[in-house]
């Protein structure tokens, strides 16, 4: 029995060694030595001057593969997104002509680099410019840190976060030059008095329902206007409003009034052309009649006329 441990044991350190034999170092390379959380790292690792063979290439985090690929390439790039302050650490790169599994894969390669991840939330001091202000008027907040921010690596903005309550209500670009932003709340009305905050973020943005907290906090009150400006304000709108009645009113009964003398008008006329139509009918009739007897008179003549001459030329 104590001969087949034995025997196993020899086995996987045989195994272990043989595994061990399979593995090459390779080197890295990183442009970034500093990454922000949240951001994303990539680093090189290359086999040139090693192999020209088609291998399995390594990234190790601490002595500890992370992540695998295959390639044919001499230069391959890994890339770890939205990265971790648990990332920072010593990373290399190892290559083997077989697959192997990454928990089988330890050590280091020909050379290592640290990478260190730093917060991407800071807290910023805020500084309200007003503590009061009238309502319908601007409220200025400076955001600002003491914190020194590392900008030389690349990324595409700095910003600033206004805060009401812990929530986000306002973004900025972070001056790097002036190292502040200023926020402005344009016309405030009485709900937006309350406590203020800032942060600055350097990579992500903070989640929605994520409670974020600033260096420090100021308290916004918002005056409201006084009771006789507001009184002669309504009042001048009512007295507006009633004038406006009074002549929308006015116009609908002059309306009315044109309308029904335009009817009156049109309804003299028509009665008037009725009337001038029956005279006219009635001349003509007239005429009519007077033709008609002018008609008869002069046959009667001309008969009379025939007669007589019939008599004179009996006697003779």
């Amino acid at each position: 029995m104590a001969g087949l441990f034995l025997l196993t044991f020899v086995f996987v350190k045989l195994l272990l060694q043989t595994q061990g034999q399979n593995i090459h170092h390779a080197k890295i390379y990183s442009v970034n030595r500093e990454v922000a959380e949240g951001g994303s790292l990539q680093v090189t690792c290359s086999t040139f001057g090693y192999t020209t063979k088609s291998v399995y290439l390594y990234l190790c985090h601490n002595g500890k593969a992370i992540e695998i690929k295959k390639s044919n390439q001499a230069d391959v790039a890994f890339i770890i997104n939205s990265i971790e302050k648990d990332n920072s650490g010593n990373y290399s790169c190892v290559f083997s002509e077989e697959r192997l599994l990454t928990t089988q894969v330890t050590g280091y390669g020909e050379n290592h680099v640290f990478i260190q991840v730093t917060e991407s939330l800071i807290p910023a001091e805020i500084r309200l410019l007003k503590a009061d202000v009238s309502e319908g008027s601007d409220a200025e907040f400076n955001c600002s840190t003491s914190n020194p921010l590392n900008t030389t690596q690349p990324r595409k903005m700095i910003l600033a976060f206004l805060l009401k309550n812990g929530r986000t209500i306002q973004v900025n670009t972070w001056d790097t030059t002036e190292t502040m932003t200023t926020f402005t709340l344009r016309k405030v009305r009485l709900e937006d008095a309350g406590t203020y905050s800032c942060v600055v973020m350097l990579n992500i943005l903070p989640h929605p329902d994520k409670r974020l907290c600033g260096k420090n906090e100021v308290n916004l009150q918002i005056k409201q206007h006084s009771a006789s400006v507001s009184n002669s304000n309504s009042g001048e709108v009512r007295l507006a409003i009633m004038c406006f009645i009074i002549l929308l009113v006015i116009s609908l009964l002059l309306g009315i009034w044109l309308i029904t003398q335009k009817r009156g008008f049109i309804g003299c006329l028509n009665k008037r052309c009725l009337n001038n139509e029956e005279q006219l009918r009635e001349t003509e009739v007239v005429y009519e009649e007077a033709g008609e007897a002018e008609a008869t008179g002069e046959t009667q003549s001309i008969c009379e006329l025939s007669e007589w001459n019939e008599f004179s030329d009996s006697e003779v």
